[in-house]
């Protein structure tokens, strides 16, 4: 299933975001991590979350092309049925996303394990499966 990435603004949203987007409550792609985030957490231990759903867009929080990388990844699409998308990035589960220039290929945590064990990425994976739409 290919999904639509959308923000929940395309300016920063003072207070809540950094160097990272919001995705919109209201998408179908956020709705679908949603999902799959609490399977997750039914199933294993995961550390509390920080932010809601959100992909790092710059590593500087003056960014003056903040904007401008917002709106180059608003509304790209990406394959959730395409198990190459979905991996671990250090102790975290992530859907890869678009790449933003001058930052490289994003993501989207969908868990963080932290000191908690590590579920195998073919278990994951299966989860993907059953519990993301095709």
């Amino acid at each position: 299933m290919t999904l639509s990435i959308e923000l929940a603004s395309l300016d920063r949203i003072d207070g809540q975001e950094g160097r990272s987007k919001l995705l919109a409550k209201q998408s179908a792609l956020y709705q679908a991590i949603n999902r799959l985030k609490e399977a997750i957490k039914s199933q294993y231990q995961v550390k509390p979350d920080r932010m809601d759903l959100h992909m790092e867009i710059t590593k500087d929080r003056r960014d003056p092309q903040f904007r401008a990388k917002a709106e180059s990844i608003h509304l790209q699409t990406v394959d959730l049925s395409n198990l190459d998308n979905w991996g671990y990035l250090g102790r975290a589960f992530v859907l890869w996303t678009p790449e933003v220039a001058d930052y490289g290929r994003t993501h989207i945590t969908v868990a963080f394990f932290g000191d908690f064990p590590k579920p195998a990425l073919a278990t994951l994976h299966a989860l993907v499966n059953e519990v993301v739409p095709s």
